[in-house]
């Protein structure tokens, strides 16, 4: 009986599928183009945490070993030192893909920046009419400015003279003396 009841005990703990392996993981359901993206974002945010980066994406995504290693490229701005610990992360992580990671480095070129299109300005002209300048009226005279043919600047002095004022009549204002009110009742005191 003991034998029968040990048996069925393990009978049902070997067939539970509560206690079973687990199933392996189905591949990441991220794509090529979105993990690129957010690692050269990582990358540019926080460039001293690039190696671990690196090996979290190249772990989620062997299969684009390539364009993941661009990608880390492009966000260091190709910069030796750190290019060539990206390749060797790479290489330790994937070495079924070091062809590829081969082949991206020595394919990479830097993106072309393109400037963007100048705004073309609109020049405006006056029109100058074709008819002669007004004249002076009597007693009117032009004198235009010369500047002297030096290449040095020299300050112009401007000079001012005082002109007197013709026939000025001097109007002597005496004091007016304060009249007496008797009539006006004074204030008392409050208080």
């Amino acid at each position: 009986m003991r034998t029968t009841l040990a048996f069925c005990c393990l009978l049902l703990l070997a067939s539970s599928p509560g206690k079973a392996q687990p199933v392996k993981a189905q591949p990441s359901s991220i794509n090529c183009e979105t993990l690129c993206g957010e690692l050269f974002a990582s990358i540019r945010a926080d460039p001293d945490k690039m190696v671990m980066r690196l090996e979290e994406a190249l772990v989620i995504h062997e299969a684009c070993a390539g364009d993941i290693v661009t990608a880390a490229i492009d966000a260091v701005n190709a910069e030796p030192n750190r290019v060539r610990k990206i390749v060797e992360t790479a290489m330790e992580l994937a070495p079924a893909r070091a062809a590829m990671i081969t082949a991206a480095v020595k394919n990479y070129t830097a993106p072309v920046v393109v400037a963007a299109a100048e705004e073309q300005m609109e020049v405006r002209r006056a029109v100058i009419p074709d008819a002669q300048p007004p004249m002076p009226l009597a007693g009117e005279v032009v004198r235009r400015a010369e500047l002297p043919l030096q290449t040095r600047s020299i300050p112009i002095v401007e000079v001012r003279r005082a002109e007197p004022v013709a026939n000025a009549e001097i109007i002597v204002q005496e004091p007016v003396l304060p009249k007496k009110l008797s009539n006006v009742p004074r204030a008392r005191r409050s208080k």
